[in-house]
């Protein structure tokens, strides 16, 4: 029966009673979630969060008996949950930062590993016989057998057989690294 005579009571809401309120107890309020966050808007933001919790529920503010108790408990509850979840943030955002830092990392890693295996393969290349050099070379630049067959009047066996040598060659000394080089010679003309 209390429960529903002051929810009657608090829908007639009187304005002038809840400047009152507000203006009583926000200094103090505020003042003390201060003193836990350390940071006045945070504060700010905290007790006029929850003036606005207590005129959205209607609560009697003429009930003054527990009422300051449970405005300071209040403040206090909702300040620590805010430093609880500013901590996650802070630890999701230091986590994240991490990960970024690891794939950049990762990434400057393949990138020199990339820049390296282009180096090594350029001195490869020079290494060849130059019949077998020309071949690749054209082959990279986009000649098909048969037009590096006929630039420079051999047959396309021999061409297969040179470029198959080369390739042979490279494999050798790249090792692991082959792929990339393999890679490279895919997307043609990319090296020399």
């Amino acid at each position: 029966m209390r429960i529903d005579k002051e929810l009657s009571h608090s829908k007639r809401r009187d304005e002038k009673n809840w400047r009152v309120f507000f203006h009583g107890y926000y200094d103090a309020l505020f003042r003390h979630a201060c003193h836990i966050l350390q940071n006045e808007e945070e504060a700010q933001d905290i007790v006029q969060e929850l003036f606005i919790a207590l005129w959205d529920n209607h609560v009697d503010i003429e009930n003054t008996e527990y009422l300051s108790s449970y405005l300071y408990r209040s403040i206090t509850n909702r300040c620590l949950n805010h430093l609880r979840n500013q901590k996650r943030m802070d630890e999701r955002l230091e986590r994240w930062k991490q990960e970024a830092d690891e794939e950049a990392s990762a990434e400057e890693f393949d990138s020199a590993v990339h820049e390296e295996v282009i180096s090594r393969l350029q001195q490869l290349i020079a290494e060849l016989p130059e019949g077998r050099r020309m071949i690749l070379q054209l082959s990279m630049d986009g000649l098909s057998g048969e037009e590096i067959a006929q630039k420079l009047n051999i047959s396309i066996t021999t061409v297969k057989q040179q470029k198959y040598r080369a390739y042979q060659f490279i494999r050798e000394h790249l090792g692991k690294y082959w792929g990339i080089a393999f890679f490279i010679f895919e997307g043609a003309g990319k090296i020399v």
